[in-house]
């Protein structure tokens, strides 16, 4: 046995040693400011996940498929020792160089100590260290080297091999993009071995590591258990070409298959109604507001409004046009209350730009509420309408505060001190946006140290009810916005990098108590919007209606428009969703029916 086992090791040197010499190189060049800028951040996430598969399948592929096309094989079994022995023996010499080089390719990744320029990568290393990631990432490779011993004792070549496993790999990814989509709150993300958000939350994980490492490891063992039971039983017994095909076969037939049998498992809804319009921008920045069936488009330089009384035949009532006026960053900073939209932008002035919020309304000329000159430290949050006043989110010299307008003398009557910014990492200049949610007589506020509880029973003299500290996955990551939504007596939060939805339970209204995330990896989560009764998020080529229950979240339904939508917006019994600029600029405003709710605000 020790024999066989060191002539295993001495065949293998040779992967051992390139991977050594790619990995000095790598290192050195690295070295260079100029290389690490343009190759650091590719590493981790992409090229060092096929290095790995490329060697996890080259070590297997070749080690009985080889020798039996070299004839040597015949050799070991003539030997005193059983054939099952040599499997275990390449399979225990093939395990160590698999280890050995995980080692040395997830260590290049953290070779430099340097904070890197890519956000991806400061994201995985500020929250997954080399042991956690080695440690998670060893099974899952392990598992695909164990799958190319098994091969490499049914075909007689090793090319063969190889190119079963290659179908083999993308249809694992073809799959894994296809689940990721119609199983979106699905824990399968934490099993895939691809430096993706499920990866890094699974590496982060003590419990999801060592449960996945388990079974790919256990996976790993039973694989190599039948390679040396098929070659105890029939050495020369092997697949021919036309196996193979049939293999390949089924594995895309398979593959082709599962995401319509998949997608199948919840009924998909049409719209009840559709408007098209044209625009004169090219990109998605636009808006989508409703009260009752008064929809409004906020575009780059005014305000659209439809009708959606009857939903099969809508109209366009108004195109409220702002001169020299921009929005800013359009919807994501506007908010509708009956009949009028409030929209923060910038107006065109001299000597500098004005920020305003434009009050507009249907055949009725535009207000403005004057906030000040333009300034590059000053940020201006979505605001809210409570009671008679304006509240409006600004973030300046390091103050999370809101100024409270009175809407009748559009006068700033007083202002509310949220939150005091810890310091941030450099090279984040922008001040950050907040965001603000809504409910009843209780507004949640979404700032980058807290999410805060306000009482604006009086709407003058706001009380902060509680505060519960928040802390960014990466310290970089610190001020991003997190958009909030809620379903009955539960808020959420969605929290990036990895994307995941925080939780809150609000049988407490004045102090949120904060409950598990849940697995959430569908679509852009700043679209995500609630009815009161359930969750709504833009995904695939319409709209996705789901509810939290328990600590999962659970789909619905699918709400179908044969369109991306860019913007979704509730209200009463109709969900309308906007779909993104096509070829000629146009877009589509969809009504579809929902359960009647409490809109989110």
């Amino acid at each position: 046995m020790r024999p066989l086992l060191w002539k295993e090791m001495r065949e293998l040197r040779l992967w051992v040693a390139g991977a050594a010499l790619f990995i000095g190189a790598f290192a050195l060049l690295l070295q260079s400011e100029q290389f690490r800028r343009s190759f650091e951040g590719a590493y981790v996430p992409m090229l060092m996940p096929v290095l790995l598969a490329v060697t996890a399948i080259g070590i297997g592929a070749g080690q009985i498929a080889r020798e039996r096309h070299s004839r040597t094989l015949d050799y070991l079994l003539v030997r005193p020792i059983a054939p099952g022995l040599i499997v275990w023996a390449k399979f225990l010499a093939g395990t160590v160089a698999v280890a050995l080089l995980v080692a040395g390719l997830v260590g290049l990744g953290y070779l430099h100590p340097a904070p890197s320029q890519d956000t991806l990568l400061r994201a995985i290393r500020e929250q997954v260290g080399f042991q956690a990631m080695a440690l998670a990432l060893f099974p899952r490779y392990w598992c695909v080297y164990a799958f190319a011993l098994f091969f490499s004792v049914l075909v007689d070549r090793a090319a063969k091999v190889a190119g079963i496993l290659t179908v083999a790999a993308i249809a694992v990814m073809a799959l894994a993009f296809s689940f990721a989509e119609l199983a979106p709150f699905s824990s399968f993300v934490y099993w895939l071995p691809f430096i993706d958000g499920g990866l890094v939350l699974a590496a982060q994980s003590a419990a999801i590591s060592g449960m996945t490492g388990t079974v790919f490891s256990g996976a790993a063992v039973l694989l190599a258990a039948g390679a040396a039971l098929l070659l105890q039983r029939s050495p020369e017994r092997y697949v021919g070409n036309l196996g193979l095909i049939a293999i390949a076969a089924l594995i895309a037939g398979a593959t082709g298959l599962s995401p319509d049998i998949a997608a199948a498992r919840f009924p998909a809804v049409p719209p009840v109604g559709s408007l098209g319009i044209t625009t004169e921008a090219d990109y998605n920045d636009a808006g989508l507001l409703a009260t009752g069936s008064l929809v409004a488009v906020t575009l780059d330089h005014g305000v659209r409004f439809f009708d959606f009384s009857h939903p099969s035949a809508p109209k366009q009532v108004a195109d409220v046009v702002i001169p020299l006026w921009n929005s800013d960053w359009s919807g994501k900073k506007a908010v509708m209350v009956e009949d009028t939209v409030y929209l923060v932008g910038k107006r065109k002035g001299l000597p500098v730009d004005q920020t305003e919020v434009a009050m507009v309304r249907p055949g009725i000329p535009v207000e403005a509420i004057a906030l000040g000159p333009v300034r590059p430290d000053v940020s201006i949050s979505r605001p809210a309408v409570v009671a008679g006043y304006l509240y409006v989110p600004t973030t300046r010299e390091g103050e999370c505060r809101i100024r409270i307008i009175e809407l009748g003398s559009r006068r700033e009557v007083t202002s509310v001190t949220i939150d005091h910014l810890r310091p941030r990492e450099p090279g984040n200049l922008d001040p950050p946006l907040f965001t603000m949610s809504l409910r009843d007589r209780y507004l949640y506020v979404a700032t980058p140290s807290a999410l805060t509880a306000l009482d604006v029973a009086d709407p003058l003299h706001p009380v902060v009810t509680s505060r519960l500290e928040y802390h960014p996955k990466a310290q970089f990551l610190y001020g991003i916005s997190r958009p909030l939504s809620w379903q009955e007596n539960r808020l959420f939060e969605c929290d990036f990098w990895p994307r995941s939805l925080g939780s809150f339970d609000l049988k407490d209204p004045a102090h949120p108590v904060r409950t598990a995330a849940m697995v959430f990896h569908a679509g852009p989560a700043e679209n995500i919007t609630g009815s009161g009764g359930a969750l709504y998020q833009s995904w695939r080529q319409g709209v996705l209606e789901f509810r939290a229950e328990g600590g999962d979240l659970r789909a619905l339904r699918y709400l179908s428009g044969n369109a991306y939508v860019s913007a979704i917006a509730v209200s009463g019994n109709n969900l309308f969703a906007l779909t993104g600029v096509d070829e000629k600029k146009r877009r589509k405003v969809q009504a579809f029916p929902v359960a009647a709710g409490d809109a989110g605000r």
